[in-house]
């Protein structure tokens, strides 16, 4: 590959502009002698002549103008490269994507989504709403910038921060025994119709070690989404242990909320991102707001 410098470049386009080497050496800041110099050396790199010089005039030759065409071209290509890399960097333009659990996703997440958006309307947002392991996986495959997610990964493929932990709570309807509860315990459980979310979620994986030692009745009903959860519960089919930010969902159906305060029952959520992949300013960005703006 050639050794070809933006500084010659630069000579070129200003000599074919003023035809006089003074007057570009001037413009360049450099000495005619250097100036004079550069452009031999992109001649002897071309393989031909680029210009006609006389004691009168300067023009270019039939390759010189051959040549102006691409390095117009290249110039223009160059300058486009570095606006564009510095409208990413000052955020006026980007893409950030990050991947997180549908609860987080209810109400807080998407404050913090909506004020970074309005700050930076230029970058575009992409959010994938899915469970733990699917989070961990759009990471790995790049489809997502980082994660929120319970689980932190393997440490050769990824790097992880806790962000903060969430508290679990009982969700059952307004008439259920245990509603007028004010704590609760998992052995509250015991005998209590249970439903189930899919094995594949953070809730399960975090709940099974603690839910076996107690004799729930399992209602054999395992779902997916919280709304289909909700409408379970209201129509009576049993209860089920939520962690706190998915309770905005069953708030609006109706239901009741009540914390499990047995000691380390908590769900951690922790930042993801790819090991040895560097994330973008827009991202970086992002992350500082969701860090700021955690829950206490």
């Amino acid at each position: 590959m050639i050794n070809f410098s933006g500084r010659a470049l630069h000579a070129f386009l200003v000599l074919e502009e003023c035809l006089q080497f003074t007057v570009a050496a001037k413009r360049c800041n450099v000495s005619q002698s250097a100036f004079s110099q550069t452009i031999a050396k992109l001649e002897q790199q071309a393989g031909a002549r680029l210009f006609d010089r006389s004691t009168r005039q300067v023009a270019l030759t039939a390759e010189g103008k051959l040549f102006s065409i691409s390095a117009r071209q290249l110039a223009f290509d160059i300058d486009a490269a570095f606006k564009n890399i510095g409208e990413h960097a000052a955020q006026r333009r980007g893409k950030v994507a990050l991947a997180a659990p549908p609860s987080h996703l209810s109400d807080w997440l998407p404050a913090i989504i909506a004020t970074y958006r309005r700050e930076h309307p230029g970058v575009q947002v992409s959010v994938f709403d899915t469970y733990s392991d699917r989070c961990l996986s759009l990471v790995r495959e790049g489809s997502a910038d980082f994660a929120l997610n319970a689980q932190r990964g393997n440490d050769r493929e990824f790097e992880s921060t806790l962000l903060f932990q969430e508290n679990f709570y009982l969700v059952c309807r307004q008439d259920h025994p245990l509603a007028t509860r004010k704590r609760l315990n998992v052995a509250d459980l015991a005998q209590v119709d249970f439903i189930h979310t899919v094995r594949s979620g953070s809730v399960w994986q975090q709940l099974m070690p603690v839910l076996r030692a107690v004799p729930i009745r399992d209602t054999g009903i395992e779902v997916e989404h919280f709304t289909t959860l909700a409408g379970l519960i209201v129509h009576g089919f049993g209860v089920s242990v939520m962690p706190q930010f998915s309770l905005p969902t069953f708030h609006n159906a109706g239901l009741v909320s009540i914390r499990l305060r047995d000691a380390g029952l908590k769900r951690p959520v922790y930042l993801v991102w790819a090991r040895g992949r560097s994330l973008s300013i827009a991202a970086q960005t992002l992350i500082g707001m969701i860090k700021r703006q955690k829950p206490v």
